[in-house]
């Protein structure tokens, strides 16, 4: 009786071990994100995803092991929609709230740090001011429908201002640009990429019409977000191991280097 009760539990540990391993371990991988220059967007001469997240995303997987079977640009709230169904594996870039927390893992490592900031029309320098919150009570402003802003500001703007939203970056700042809305919340360096390089945003001179107030409205750390449905803890722990020891390496450095135009 003792050596089955033996054997019995011997089994189960090693059942255990065995699935514990196959679970951190899998073969290939569904990503989806959101067109969001220069962290990610669709390289058109070369008809695949780009940026400095994606590439950093990339090159973790393929130290990994792991095959990026596709990678797909979504509007920003369908991209968080299918990852929190299944519908794919992970999607990036994402900071973190109480939602997504529900439905995703989240990497321990972020893939880029970034700063928030407040755009007007550069016409409006002096007339638009922005010193504190309340400076913008009955304003127009201007969101991506989704997003994840600076909680202070987006608490205090909800109940004060009068919002308008959108699905994509470029009609967020061609709406500012045409007089639709006063003040813009954004990311300066996905804002003025896409003010130079969209044939829209081109032709409202959107480059030399933007300006923005120096004082943050906050700094975001941007993860890739796995799906629970899907993925499960161990691999995203593999991920978060694998993408902290990539940051060392002069690989990492290059593709920093790469995007420094942007940035």
């Amino acid at each position: 009786m003792n050596k089955i009760n033996f054997r019995l539990i011997f089994s189960g540990v090693l059942i255990f071990l065995i699935a514990h391993t196959v679970i951190g371990q899998r073969a290939s991988i569904i990503l989806g994100t959101e067109d969001w220059p220069p962290f990610s967007y669709k390289e058109k001469a070369k008809q695949h995803i780009a940026g400095l997240s994606t590439d950093v995303i990339n090159e973790t997987f393929k130290r990994m092991g792991v095959t990026v079977t596709r990678n797909k640009i979504f509007p920003w709230v369908r991209a968080q929609k299918n990852v929190y169904e299944g519908l794919v594996d992970a999607v990036y870039t994402a900071s973190i709230n109480d939602i997504r927390k529900k439905y995703c893992y989240f990497s321990s490592e972020p893939i880029i740090t970034t700063t928030w900031f407040l755009f007007i029309q550069k016409s409006k320098k002096g007339v638009l001011v922005f010193e504190k919150l309340s400076d913008l009570k009955k304003k127009k402003v201007g969101l991506i429908r989704g997003y994840n802003y600076p909680p202070e500001f987006k608490n205090y703007i909800m109940e004060n201002s009068v919002i308008q939203t959108v699905s994509k970056e470029i009609q967020n700042i061609a709406k500012l640009i045409v007089g639709r809305y006063e003040y813009m919340p954004a990311v300066a360096e996905t804002t003025f990429y896409l003010a130079k390089n969209s044939p829209m945003l081109k032709k409202l001179d959107a480059y030399n019409n933007l300006y923005y107030f120096p004082t943050p409205l906050g700094t975001a750390d941007f993860y890739l977000i796995f799906s629970k449905k899907t993925v499960k803890k161990a691999f995203v722990d593999r991920f978060s191991k694998a993408l902290i020891e990539f940051k060392k390496t002069d690989k990492y450095q290059k593709i920093l280097k790469k995007y420094a135009t942007f940035l």
